[in-house]
């Protein structure tokens, strides 16, 4: 198999944003990754994903370790200076390669809603797209009941308390993936999947993958929605 780049493009264009009333930090790279078409054919190449075992709606695969240490490296930076969480305390770092193959009548009841990865303000969440599908990309939510734009430890009773009064049973869920805002989100910010574009942002952000009705679900990595998506955990 042919090598990966892993170090950042000469002409990427890294920008930092604080978007929505709580100015929740989102750092976007376009150009990110050098090897961004050797890793996409390296997982054209070994195609073993498998249903994910997590809340992910889709399938996963292993993403080469080295690809987990050039996030510290290339954007090590914004992680200390914009989010203010210290490179030499990451306690835990995943990275896998994601394809979103779930249809909408086959979603979990929390996947029909924007989520969060994590109620510690110390965690950081990654999407790095390694393919262009128009109408789709990840956007990020306020929760209007709350006015919440983040949950944190704090926070999530009152917000599991809200979500389970407006949606006390199944029947009462939304049906298929969100897409912009409802009677109980309100979308404050939404990014395009372009081929490698990164996405930074902390898991205690509200957020959903925007997929669209006319999206395929194919799970071909060659030609589906393809993404890397990371988690870091800090101390």
């Amino acid at each position: 198999m042919d090598s990966i780049a892993y170090e950042l493009c000469e002409d990427a264009n890294i920008e930092c944003y604080k978007v929505g009333n709580e100015q929740q930090e989102v750092v976007l790279v376009d150009n990110y990754l050098k090897g961004a078409l050797a890793l996409k054919e390296r997982a054209v190449q070994i195609n073993e994903f498998a249903v994910a075992d997590s809340f992910y709606p889709g399938v996963r695969m292993q993403v080469p370790q080295e690809y987990t240490m050039a996030l510290v490296k290339n954007l090590g930076f914004f992680m200390e200076q914009f989010f203010h969480l210290e490179v030499r305390k990451i306690r835990k770092a995943v990275s896998k390669f994601s394809i979103i193959t779930t249809r909408q009548s086959e979603l979990e009841l929390l996947q029909r809603i924007p989520h969060f990865d994590s109620p510690s303000r110390k965690g950081l969440a990654f999407v790095h797209y390694l393919q262009t599908v128009p109408g789709t990309g990840t956007s990020l939510y306020r929760h209007r009941p709350t006015n919440y734009e983040y949950i944190d430890e704090q926070r999530y009773p009152r917000y599991i308390e809200k979500i389970q009064e407006r949606y006390p049973t199944e029947d009462t869920y939304p049906e298929g993936y969100i897409q912009g805002s409802t009677d109980q989100f309100d979308e404050i910010a939404a990014y395009d999947a372009v081929f490698n574009r990164l996405l930074m942002y902390r898991g205690t952000s509200l957020h959903c993958g925007k997929i669209g009705d006319g999206y395929n679900f194919d799970p071909n990595p060659a030609t589906g929605r393809l993404t890397v998506t990371s988690f870091f955990e800090f101390n």
